[in-house]
């Protein structure tokens, strides 16, 4: 398989806008990182920053950030929280449905009685 030596240059095409928007840019000092990738996926970064208008080192740097691993132990967090609060909702509404349910059998026993 054929790869490519490619230099991701983090500051060359660097977005003024991006440098002033990030705030871990103005805490941290840019270095460059010169990395291996095949021409496809190169072909597909380069397809991706045209699109959203950006540079490839901002689409490296997006994807490195989406791919953090404590935002990924957050959500795990987050999704058993959610679980708990529906298996609790859950349980209160069968609760209250049992008790209309003894009410309305309650009422069809004083109807049919009459």
């Amino acid at each position: 398989m054929c790869y490519i030596c490619l230099q991701v240059s983090i500051l060359a095409n660097y977005d003024i806008e991006d440098l002033i928007m990030s705030g871990s840019v103005r805490h941290e000092t840019m270095l460059r990182k010169p990395i291996l990738m095949p021409p496809s996926m190169i072909e597909k970064v380069d397809k991706i920053a045209k699109n959203k208008k950006v540079s490839f080192a901002k689409v490296v740097r997006d994807a490195v950030n989406a791919f953090d691993s404590e935002t990924s132990a957050d959500d795990t967090k987050i999704l058993y929280a959610l679980a708990d609060t529906m298996i609790k909702t859950t349980q209160e509404v069968i609760k209250k449905m049992e008790e209309i349910e003894k009410r309305l059998d309650a009422t069809h026993a004083m109807l049919e009685a009459q």
